[in-house]
C-alpha cells in the first residue's frame, strides 16, 4: 500500500475510524503497526502507516475536523 494510491478522504476515514474506535490508544497502534511492518520488511505499507499516524495525531490535537481535510 502506498499513500499516492490511497485517496485523502480514505486516509481520513480511516484515521477518524481508529480515534472513535481507540481514542488516544490509537497513536500507540499506529506505532506498534508500524514497528512491526518495519521489522517484516514491509517499508512502504510502514511508510502509509506513518502517514496515517500523522493525520491521527492531527484529528486528535482538534487540527483536522471530521468534516474538513484542512489542516491548521
Amino acid at each position: 500500500m502506498r499513500l499516492d494510491f490511497l485517496p485523502v478522504d480514505s486516509l481520513a476515514r480511516f484515521a477518524w475510524a481508529l480515534a472513535d474506535t481507540h481514542g488516544d490508544s490509537a497513536l500507540a497502534i499506529a506505532d506498534r503497526t508500524i514497528n512491526e511492518l518495519e521489522i517484516e520488511g514491509s517499508l512502504l505499507v510502514a511508510d502509509a502507516w506513518r502517514g496515517l499516524r500523522s493525520m491521527l495525531e492531527d484529528i486528535l490535537e482538534g487540527r483536522i475536523g471530521r468534516d474538513s481535510l484542512t489542516i491548521h
